[in-house]
Order: structure tokens, then C-alpha cells, then sequence
């Protein structure tokens, strides 16, 4: 795809904003069709994985780990409260913060999730050799600055 005129040189195909998007699309799409029965979005799905791995956290402390600004989550957490699955709570030793955790509902929509995720990986990496999927999720995470921080569970976790 090179465009003619001002653009002339230009191949979209090779731009790698354009092609982070794409793929990003794809997978929000295969994410989209293996949960669309449990009404959960790529988004909240990845706001009750945090708050299952930070229990009690507030909104600034799950920033991190959902790569979502404060202004986003704001606004999803009182959805996911009104449908049963997260419990807003004052936090301990402050009382203008919300501590946040997952309902009984929420713990097993999670799960429900996750199993499915499981086969979702396999089906956004399909079009790639089976040899690059490791390298290219590995190249991702350093991509966005979480190569380190994965290393670094995963350490924790085989000790």
C-alpha cells in the first residue's frame, strides 16, 4: 500500500504503528467473540485480573497493572460494581480511597475467563511459525516495558 504524491515512499504496510494496531484489532476480535456470552470486554477482564492479584488495591495501584490511566478505570469500576462482580470499600488508614475486591460473581466469571484465554493465545499467534511465539510475546512484553518485571515473577515463582 504506497501512497502516490506527498506520500510517495510511504508503505503503511511497514509502518509499525499501523501494524500494532491491526494486530491489536485482531485480537480485541478473537477476545471479543470467545467471551461475548459472559459480557466481558479485553479491558474489564484485565481490571478483574488485577484486582484478583492485588486485592484490596485502589484505582492509582491497579494503573500498573492494567496499563489503563486512573480516568478509565474510574469509570469501569462503577459498571463492574453495579453488576455484581467487584466490592467497593472504604480502604484501611484511608478514608477517600476505595479498596477494591472481587465478589463471589467476579471470582467466577475470572475463572470462566481465564479458561478461555487459555485457547485465545494460541488463536492470536496462529498466524505466526509455532518457533516465533514465545520470542514474539517475550518481545512484547520488553516492547512495553514488562520483560523485567515477568522475569522477575516468574523467578519468584520457581523458587
Amino acid at each position: 500500500m504506497t501512497l502516490g504524491g506527498a506520500g510517495r515512499g510511504f508503505d503503511l504496510t511497514h509502518n509499525v504503528n499501523f501494524l500494532l494496531r491491526l494486530a491489536h484489532a485482531r485480537g480485541d476480535l478473537l477476545f471479543n467473540e470467545a467471551m461475548a456470552d459472559l459480557d466481558l470486554t479485553p479491558r474489564q477482564a484485565a481490571l478483574l485480573h488485577a484486582v484478583d492479584r492485588c486485592a484490596g488495591g485502589n484505582i492509582s495501584m491497579l494503573t500498573g497493572l492494567t496499563g489503563m490511566d486512573r480516568g478509565t478505570l474510574s469509570e469501569m469500576t462503577p459498571r463492574l460494581v453495579k453488576r455484581g462482580l467487584i466490592d467497593r470499600r472504604p480502604a484501611p488508614g484511608d478514608g477517600r480511597a476505595k479498596a477494591l475486591y472481587l465478589t463471589d460473581a467476579g471470582v467466577e466469571l475470572l475463572r470462566l475467563a481465564r479458561e478461555r484465554t487459555a485457547g485465545l493465545r494460541d488463536q492470536v499467534l496462529d498466524p505466526l511459525p509455532p518457533e516465533y511465539h514465545e520470542l514474539f510475546v517475550k518481545m512484547l512484553a520488553q516492547m512495553v516495558g514488562l520483560e523485567t518485571e515477568t522475569r522477575v515473577i516468574h523467578e519468584r515463582r520457581t523458587r
